[in-house]
């Protein structure tokens, strides 16, 4: 089956008004033509077609790419480029319940909460300081309440 799509051909980058051309499909092979005169001839497998947005689309002809807008850009879509897989989606509870053949899930036992335990030896400021800051705090403390008193 023979396709033909009329458009307009740039290269990438390319800005301006382009170069009118027709791609055409004949059975396996994909032609570029421009009037009267053909730019070339490639195997389908040789050829990629994707968006580009905009009705844009990327066409890779044996390795090398242009940007053609066709004058039909859904018809050319639909005919030239791959169909998106349809990804189908299993509800969450399907899922769950495949994952455990069935078998309701027993009820986990929530984790022992252990109280904090001694740093031990590799406390961050040592015994030593840590009872040295008290003590000072405490003298700070008490004096403090002595001088409101005295007020």
């Amino acid at each position: 089956m023979s396709q033909a799509f009329a458009g307009t051909l740039l290269l990438p980058g390319e800005e301006g008004p382009g170069l009118d051309a027709v791609l055409e499909t004949i059975e396996t092979d994909v032609k570029l033509l421009t009037g009267e005169e053909e730019l070339g001839s490639w195997a389908q497998a040789e050829c990629a077609v994707t968006s580009a947005g905009e009705g844009a689309f990327k066409v890779v002809l044996g390795g090398e790419m242009v940007v053609f807008l066709p004058d039909t850009p859904i018809q050319f879509a639909e005919a030239m480029t791959e169909p998106e897989p349809v990804v189908k989606s299993t509800p969450l509870a399907a899922r769950i319940e495949a994952q455990t053949n069935g078998k309701p899930k027993k009820a986990s036992k929530p984790a022992k909460i252990e109280p904090l335990k001694s740093v031990g030896k590799e406390e961050v400021l040592g015994r030593t300081i840590t009872m040295m800051i008290i003590a000072v705090s405490s003298v700070l403390i008490v004096g403090l309440l002595l001088l409101s008193t005295n007020l």
